[in-house]
């Protein structure tokens, strides 16, 4: 990540001792000066959202390529919510470094990865213990005097609560919260569950919408995990300032959205009483924008990978192999998901 970027945290990292996932050799007091030679990161199962040119630019040399011949690289990354329930783990070279890259929640993994201990050196995940941090978004700080407008903005808006959504079945059982939060707040749904439409391939159009109209958008996560904070929940802040974010998951958002920019579930009761509380807001809502003041929303992504490139050219550095992945990615004995009652 970028030195400006801001993730509203210092990453506290789980005990070792506590938490035995992996171990940890012996590390060099120091990291090897930069060097100028091209390293080749060789992506296993690579999805297409995940573009080649991710490593342009950044400040250490890599190159990635895809496939499977694994000699073809020291450094192999596998998409771990795409490894199959009956894919075998190929045979790791000597000296290979295997990295388990993955954003989407534990619920979303194929394989319970229980093949798949004492072969993973790195995790590059939006896990804040990630041996390399991979965030959905952040924000960097940024004066300017944009909050009356916004405030004005907000003022003149004509509609209540909006919410975007395609997956209507969830782990987290967002449908039947936002069922009882529609019992105190008028909420448009838009997407396959909802009786409002507004595809995704018009996304500029949808913003639109939130900008002009809504005063709320809800950013409830398919699943409650510990710092699984995905898109969702910086949509309002790239695309409609003026709207204010409601946010459901299992992180703690206090650590990664601007304080007292949203309202999180959380903190309420039920979704009766958050409703409440958002009708409360309607006539005086200036604490929400705050914000705008000291921060912008950062829309690099490119920073992580870069991050990792670095990390790559310092290997001798991070030394470490998970004996149980398994119980890294679900956060056991204790459980990194929570089921909603």
């Amino acid at each position: 990540m970028g030195i400006g970027m801001l993730v509203f945290n210092i990453s506290l990292l789980k005990s070792e001792v506590m938490f035995p996932y992996f171990v940890k050799p012996d590390q060099p007091a120091f990291q090897e000066k930069l060097s100028s030679k091209e390293i080749n990161v060789l992506y296993y199962n690579k999805p297409e959202w995940v573009d080649k040119s991710v490593f342009n630019n950044c400040e250490y040399p890599c190159k990635m390529i895809s496939g499977s011949k694994l000699d073809s690289a020291n450094f192999v990354v596998f998409h771990g919510p795409r490894i199959g329930t009956k894919t075998k783990p190929p045979n790791k070279l000597r000296g290979q470094v295997w990295i388990m890259h993955g954003m989407e929640s534990p619920h979303h993994y194929y394989n319970d990865l229980t093949k798949w201990n004492n072969l993973f050196n790195w995790t590059f995940s939006f896990r804040r213990d990630s041996d390399v941090l991979s965030p959905y978004s952040g924000f960097q700080l940024h004066r300017n005097n944009t909050t009356i407008n916004i405030r004005k903005q907000w003022k003149s808006k004509d509609r209540n609560t909006a919410w975007m959504v395609s997956n209507c079945h969830t782990p987290s059982k967002r449908m039947q919260y936002m069922k009882s939060l529609k019992n105190s707040i008028d909420i448009h749904v838009y997407g396959g569950c909802g009786q409002y439409k507004c595809t995704r391939s018009n996304e500029n159009n949808c913003m639109e919408l939130l900008q002009k109209h809504y005063r709320y958008y809800l950013a409830f996560e398919n699943s409650l995990c510990i710092d699984y904070i995905t898109e969702k929940a910086f949509k309002t802040y790239t695309f409609s300032p003026s709207t204010v974010s409601v946010v459901r998951g299992g992180s703690n958002y206090s650590l990664f959205l601007p304080p007292g920019s949203y309202l999180d579930a959380k903190d309420f009761e039920n979704g009766h009483a958050l409703g409440k509380a958002m009708k409360r807001s309607f006539d005086n809502a200036s604490d929400f924008f705050s914000w705008t003041k000291y921060y912008t929303k950062s829309t690099s992504v490119m920073s992580t990978w870069c991050h990792l490139c670095k990390h790559i050219h310092h290997s001798e550095s991070y030394k470490r192999i998970y004996s149980n992945i398994k119980f890294w990615l679900k956060d056991l004995p204790r459980s990194g998901c929570k089921t909603p009652k």
